[in-house]
């Protein structure tokens, strides 16, 4: 009887040789293919990945601080908000303090005004002991600057505005230098100058009639607001010793500023402004103030020409 075989074999000769046939062939292809790994992916792919880390974490930082920053705005928005609510209690308290107070001034009887005395007698200047006054304004200078109110409320006073000019220019004679401008607001302030510049001419005859010529062209003109200021303004960029204003009504511009401008400015200029009121003047009060206060600062007189 024959003896049975007891060894156990896991893998035939055959399977064994398949695998062997199948491991030369992977590493067959493996040695073709290998110079073509290294062009799978770049060489710096490495330090890129690092670069793209470092700025992930650098961003996580900037996010950081700007939620950082954020609650510290949200913080101060919070402490304005408080402040404003204790503004608007303070504003209603003052509101209802005001209003109280209105109610209490409406309950106390209103004082009645005291009367004005009204001006009923013309000023007039003194010309004694001076070379020569032009329509009573007293005077030693030698060269003049007449600035004549051109506004439309100088319609009723045509003549008499015309009749003064041409008074003062009466006197005049070649010892003088002298130039006219007539002013008006159109609505912007307007001047009209003989002559046609800030300078002076001689007073000839021949200047004389052209600047009489001149003056009856300004009556034809008369239109429009009274801007003093600019006109004075002007008026002190001539050459001139004395500057002479005649108007017949308050300036656009407060009187009080007129006067503190120009004596200001005519402080180191020294000029003498005179001043002349043209028209209904005792009845305008606020107009006499104002030449005779511009007038009395700046060493000149004030003298008043009515119908």
């Amino acid at each position: 009887m024959r003896r049975l075989n007891r060894e156990t074999t896991v893998f035939s000769t055959s399977a064994i040789d398949l695998f062997a046939s199948a491991l030369g062939a992977f590493i067959l292809l493996v040695m073709i293919l290998f110079p073509y790994y290294r062009n799978a992916g770049s060489d710096d792919a490495f330090s890129r990945t690092q670069e793209i880390q470092d700025m992930r974490r650098l961003a996580s930082g900037e996010i950081a601080d700007l939620l950082a920053e954020a609650r510290t705005a949200n913080s101060e928005l919070q402490d304005m908000d408080e402040a404003n609510r204790g503004i608007e209690t303070s504003i209603s308290r003052i509101e209802r303090q005001m209003a109280d107070l209105k109610t209490q001034l409406a309950e106390e009887p209103i004082p009645e005004p005291e009367p004005v005395e009204e001006i009923t007698e013309e000023p007039e200047a003194l010309v004694s002991g001076v070379e020569f006054s032009l329509l009573g304004l007293a005077t030693e200078a030698k060269s003049f600057v007449i600035v004549i109110d051109m506004s439309g409320s100088m319609l009723s006073y045509t003549d008499l505005m015309v009749n003064s000019v041409l008074e003062m220019l009466e006197p005049l004679d070649e010892t003088n230098t002298f130039a006219v401008v007539g002013y008006q607001g159109s609505p912007a302030p307007t001047l009209w100058s003989y002559p046609d510049r800030t300078a002076l001419v001689q007073a000839t005859p021949a200047n004389l009639a052209e600047a009489k010529n001149f003056v009856l062209t300004l009556a034809r003109r008369f239109a429009g607001s009274t801007p003093t200021h600019y006109a004075l303004l002007s008026a002190l960029q001539y050459p001139a010793e004395t500057v002479i204003l005649l108007s017949d009504g308050e300036p656009d511009n407060a009187p009080g500023f007129i006067i503190q401008d120009i004596t200001g400015l005519n402080r180191y200029q020294n000029k003498e402004i005179h001043t002349v009121a043209i028209g209904d003047y005792t009845q305008n009060r606020g107009l006499v103030m104002f030449l005779q206060t511009l007038a009395r600062q700046n060493g000149g007189d004030f003298v008043g020409v009515s119908r």
